[in-house]
């Protein structure tokens, strides 16, 4: 693994953790390595999906998308 160096002090820089984030729909914690959608908004809603949710959701349209392409 590479080094950060602070350019400006020249000191070895320590990453921080990985960010957890909470899925709004089901409540789970989860990192930018498992994908999701980490922060968005709805309207002025702000929002995160887990890769669960956000697939459920995604498919969900799909199916309504569908239905309407059908009439």
């Amino acid at each position: 693994m590479a080094k950060i160096i602070n350019i400006n002090t020249g000191e070895v820089v320590i990453p921080p953790e990985e960010i957890e984030y909470t899925c709004s729909i089901c409540d789970c914690s989860f990192t930018d390595a498992e994908g999701g959608v980490n922060s968005g908004y709805i309207g002025m809603l702000p929002v995160s999906f887990c890769p669960t949710c956000l697939t459920g959701i995604m498919e969900m349209a799909r199916y309504f998308y569908d239905l309407d392409d059908k009439k």
